[in-house]
């Protein structure tokens, strides 16, 4: 009882001496001139990256056209639940967005008939397999449609995942369909600006759309245990199985990369060069058709002739061209280091290293995985060593993996032992008063962080290492908190698609489409605008972006992931993380890693070859972690290999900081169900609160925090020294924060007021 009410002491004066001390922003509303120019930058995001999959030369709509609108989703869908939500400043739906395109919505019509299809989304909830079909109501409404016989029948899919396209694409009564994601509060007006041709469509899938669930090598193991989820697939995901099982590419509807514009052009490489550790490719877009307009060119890799199995094509690099009128051409350079063509080997000769395997490399450029032309090749003489880490994850239960041939065979291996640890420490056993040194000293070059943690108990360390109640009333929790330390109250807030908050903010297109923009400037663009939003409504970090991959079409969050391929996943976070942190505010990659079904979250325990994972579902964290140093990485619910995330020290201290150099925070996702100690000892900093209210009280009933902690340093299985390294990362965290810097500046002026006065 004595540490229960220590703990509650020490809660109450941190967050109340961290709101007095620093201040927080009430309910603050954007200013016109933000929303105005966000919203710009919403709308062209959200046009840009809409992929029209299906044109039988329906589109664009002439102006002022006559559309009977059938709107079968019921409701606009400008993004999808949980994290993701938004109270949006503005929300232009598609009726809204065609009048504003100068349509005339006129049921009466028969000229073209405009066929909206929706689907929801949201995190905590995977979609249901009814959802993946064609509804009863949907089919006989476009039957009508059909048999009332209008000139353009155009379907507009406003869905946060992939559903059955296959009776669409083969129905010649439908002239074009859009496929929009969720477009975000501007969304509307995006479809508006594409169907009448103000903007021509360039944005591509990042998924492949398949003509049946059965048809994906996921489905399988998705929806069939509740604890255990085996990888069988291993490297064959997405396009990767679909281009290379024998049989599955009769499967595909759209492949991965595919979309359309209103435009035609030629792509012509201009041969492949090498240069040290690098491989450029010069290709030259021309604008070969009538109307002015951007082309994005993908670059494959394609190998063969190895010792080890390889996807038949793999994207590796992308750039998107200006605007292009016709007749008129752009060179685009793509580069990819060497090392992107390495796999991990974890069962051969090399087992535990990244190797550039033997044989043939084919580079390919163009659009769609089925839309390329060779730029060039070159020849590797034998298998080289690039790193050798050791294996981290070692799947010991996954009974087999698919092979490049379609059939299966086992790889059981051991688990990797953790390390020993060293004596403990002796601590301060009372808290001090007035400490010697606090924060404010370290910012000012005055002391070290090493000098402000000598002055803490354990308690006092540990305090740090979990979330706080919000201290403004709108974020998601706070981290910090220790104001007698100079320790500020950093606020956490929501922010995959807007600042998520009760008064307004702008609402972004969902991250699957901006991904399909496959626009790595316009990324950096959203982020900047996300980070001004956070910045003027006084939070310090983004919990945002997500990158993980789509493995199966039914996760109830793929709209908020990237696509099914690392590479996009990476480079859009890279830009992402860049564009939020330009503005002094914090990103947090999430969820490390492999969170690819959400019902079962909180539980579920992925077997998983290491191969697999670290060329799938690690890379793109890989690319943005070492390329865009986002503050924070936010660990996922779900195990790997027999260890949550959140403890998994292979992950987490092996890979990510070991391998990776990571030095920043590691948070968990809220309200995990692993004790702290073993958090902590894995090298995850800091446990988030699940509802933000009597934080410590639930660790203590759930037997998960600081008592629990004090009891396995009391007994070796934690060393203090692991919870002095987080908390010191802690300390780090928050002197980049905004409000740290702006406590320090108000402190420093304090001092200016006091020394000008005792002149």
């Amino acid at each position: 009882m004595r540490l229960r009410r220590e703990m509650k002491n020490i809660v109450g004066i941190g967050i109340a001496a961290a709101a007095l001390f620093g201040g927080f922003a009430t309910a603050a509303t954007l200013s016109d001139a933000t929303v105005r120019s966000h919203a710009a930058v919403a709308r062209r995001a959200a046009a840009e990256g809409m992929a029209l999959l299906k044109n039988e030369g329906v589109l664009p709509l002439p102006r002022g056209s006559r559309v009977a609108l059938f709107n079968l989703a019921g409701e606009y869908h400008p993004g999808g639940g949980g994290s993701s939500k938004v109270k949006p400043v503005r929300v232009v739906d598609i009726p809204g967005g065609l009048k504003e395109a100068g349509f005339s919505v006129d049921p009466e019509s028969r000229e073209t008939a405009v066929v909206v299809l929706g689907r929801s989304s949201t995190e905590g909830n995977d979609c249901s397999e009814a959802a993946w079909e064609l509804s009863v109501k949907e089919r006989e409404s476009l039957a009508k449609v059909k048999s009332d016989g209008y000139g353009r029948v155009v379907v507009v899919c406003n869905c946060g995942h992939a559903i059955n396209l296959g009776p669409l694409a083969d129905d010649p009564a439908v002239g074009a369909i859009l496929w929009t994601w969720f477009p975000g509060g501007e969304g509307g007006a995006a479809v508006g600006d594409v169907l009448s041709g103000k903007v021509s469509p360039s944005g591509r899938l990042t998924a492949t759309f398949a003509r049946s669930l059965a048809d994906y090598p996921t489905h399988a193991t998705f929806h069939a245990y509740r604890g255990v989820v085996p990888y069988e697939e291993g490297v064959f995901v997405g396009y990767r199985y679909f281009e290379t099982i024998p049989g599955a590419k009769e499967k595909v509807v759209y492949p991965f990369g595919h979309g359309l514009s209103y435009s035609t052009f030629t792509v012509t490489p201009g041969g492949v060069s090498f240069g040290g550790d690098e491989i450029t490719v010069a290709t030259t877009v021309s604008n070969t058709g009538t109307d002015p307009a951007r082309r994005s060119v993908l670059c494959y890799s394609s190998a063969r002739g190895g010792e080890a199995e390889h996807p038949a094509i793999e994207l590796r690099a992308y750039a998107k061209t200006r605007i292009i009128a016709p007749g008129e051409s752009e060179t685009l350079r793509l580069v990819f280091p060497k090392r992107d063509l390495a796999y991990f080997d974890d069962e051969g000769v090399h087992a535990g290293a990244w190797v550039l395997d033997k044989g043939t490399y084919d580079i390919l450029v163009g659009g769609s995985v089925r839309d390329v032309v060779k730029a060039g090749s070159f020849e590797v003489g034998k298998p080289e060593v690039l790193e050798a880490p050791g294996i981290r994850l070692a799947a010991d239960r996954l009974a087999r993996r698919l092979h490049a041939d379609g059939t299966y065979s086992g790889t059981p291996v051991a688990y990797q032992s953790r390390p020993g640890l060293e004596p403990n420490p002796k601590l301060p056993a009372k808290a001090v008063e007035n400490p010697a040194v606090t924060l404010y000293d370290v910012a000012a070059g005055k002391a070290t962080i090493d000098e402000v943690l000598d002055q803490m108990t354990l308690k006092e360390m540990l305090f740090l290492l979990y979330g706080h109640p919000k201290v403004d009333p709108h974020g998601t929790g706070s981290i910090g908190a220790l104001e007698k330390f100079g320790i500020s109250a950093v606020q956490t807030c929501d922010g995959p698609a807007g600042i998520r908050r009760s008064v307004e903010s702008t609402y972004f297109p969902c991250a699957a489409l901006l991904a399909g923009t496959f626009d790595p400037v316009l990324l950096r663009e959203v982020g900047e605008a996300l980070g001004d939003e956070a910045a003027e409504t006084d939070f310090d970090v983004l919990l945002a972006p997500g990158l993980c991959i789509h493995r199966h079409p039914l996760c109830g969050r793929n709209f908020e992931y990237f696509g099914e391929d690392p590479l996009v996943a990476g480079v859009s976070a890279r830009e992402y993380v860049l564009g939020v942190q330009s503005r002094g505010v914090g990103a947090t990659v999430k969820h490390f890693a492999g969170n690819n079904r959400e019902e079962t979250r909180r539980y579920e325990q992925d077997v998983v070859g290491e191969r697999a994972f670290r060329e799938i579902y690690l890379r793109g964290f890989e690319r943005a972690v070492k390329e865009a140093r986002p503050w924070a990485v936010m660990s996922a619910y779900n195990g790997v290999n027999g260890y949550n995330c959140g403890e998994n020290y292979g992950l987490i201290t092996g890979i990510l900081r070991g391998e990776w150099g990571f030095d920043g925070l590691v948070m968990t996702d809220w309200h995990t169900t692993v004790p702290l100690w073993r958090e902590v000892a894995a090298g995850n900093d800091v446990k988030m609160p699940d509802d933000c209210e009597g934080t410590y009280m639930k660790f203590v009933k759930k037997d998960l925090g600081p008592s629990q902690a004090e009891f396995a340093i009391s007994r070796n299985f934690l060393a203090v020294a692991s919870v002095r390294e987080s908390a010191s990362r802690v300390c780090r965290f928050v002197m980049k924060s905004r409000r740290f810097r702006r406590e320090l500046e108000s402190l420093a002026a304090k001092d200016r007021s006091a020394s000008k006065a005792a002149e």
